[in-house]
């Protein structure tokens, strides 16, 4: 479960029905908040991030070749991400490496780390894709503390690192959740100094500010804590930042999606500027690869990145 969605099961769940371990939980969240109020209104995006340094599997325990990589943040901090090169699997002759024209770039959600949300693209290098997960500072074994926008530099550091490596590749950055959001602020700042040829989005919410009071306003106890959301900065907002976005997009979300509203995701898909394509997504929240049907789509964009084929399947159906 996620960061956002246990804070709303616990705000929402009457005081008298709590655990005592969930009452202090609770109350650690309000006071967190508070702290962070009097720390300064920049340090409240902390609170997003839900980072784990334990490993749950790593790709071989799924079948699949890695390299761990080692990256330096502008600031100096140490980041890893795993690179996973294209590959098939042929049985008893084991895993072959193939070649392949497009690197994606993935940046997943706020719990957790890369060793849980593998399993939402560990399907690409077996349909020719290279991958490059990242895990931000605070994450796995990165070091440092995530907040905004230091993150941002850790995603800069991620593509930087991609261009270097692979320079005539095509780039293409996958984000869900917490991730589309960085991913739509790389994208509308960086697609050009980093060659980004598209951009995927998968549950992405529109604003800090929002997605704060939407977790918030579904009890009268989160209502005591909505005045602090307007403290939160919307420098880094996704809505306003799509607006910046000329390469061609695909905006995913789930009607049944009970961390982040679809409508959050429309609003974010309604602003971008260039060629953009909407699919409905299926399940949970950042499900939407255990479809078999929303990958097939979603390859269809990854390998023509533009919009016209997503556009055609969709409406053969």
């Amino acid at each position: 479960m996620s960061g956002i969605s246990e804070v709303r099961r616990l705000i929402l769940t009457p005081l008298w029905r709590l655990s005592p371990v969930a009452i202090r939980r609770l109350l650690l969240v309000f006071v967190l908040g508070f702290l962070a109020l009097l720390a300064g209104c920049g340090s409240l995006t902390s609170l997003y991030f839900y980072p784990q340094t334990v490993w749950i599997q790593t790709p071989d325990k799924l079948g699949l070749q890695y390299q761990d990589v080692w990256l330096e943040a502008a600031d100096g901090t140490s980041l890893h991400a795993w690179w996973l090169p294209s590959q098939s699997h042929a049985g008893d002759a084991g895993t072959t490496l193939t070649e392949f024209d497009t690197v994606v770039l993935y940046l997943h959600g706020n719990a957790e780390n890369i060793s849980s949300h593998i399993r939402s693209v560990d399907w690409l290098p077996g349909e020719g894709f290279a991958l490059l997960a990242l895990d931000y500072r605070g994450y796995g074994a990165s070091a440092g503390t995530p907040y905004m926008p230091a993150v941002l530099q850790d995603v800069e550091a991620a593509a930087a690192w991609i261009r270097q490596h692979y320079p005539d590749k095509r780039l293409l950055v996958l984000g869900q959740s917490i991730g589309a959001a960085l991913a739509v602020n790389f994208v509308a700042k960086g697609a050009q100094r980093y060659g980004v040829d598209a951009l995927v989005l998968d549950a992405p919410f529109a604003g800090f500010p929002r997605i704060a009071r939407s977790a918030l306003t579904s009890s009268w106890l989160g209502w005591l804590l909505v005045p602090a959301t307007w403290l939160i900065p919307s420098d880094w907002d996704p809505q306003t930042q799509a607006a910046g976005i000329q390469v061609p997009t695909l905006v995913m979300h789930s009607r049944d999606d009970a961390v982040i509203p679809r409508q959050q995701g429309r609003a974010v898909y309604q602003a971008l500027a260039g060629d953009k394509c909407w699919l409905d997504s299926k399940g949970p929240h950042i499900a939407s690869f255990s479809f078999a049907e929303i990958r097939r789509i979603s390859q269809l964009f990854m390998q023509s990145l533009n919009c016209a084929q997503v556009r055609s399947a969709l409406a053969s159906e």
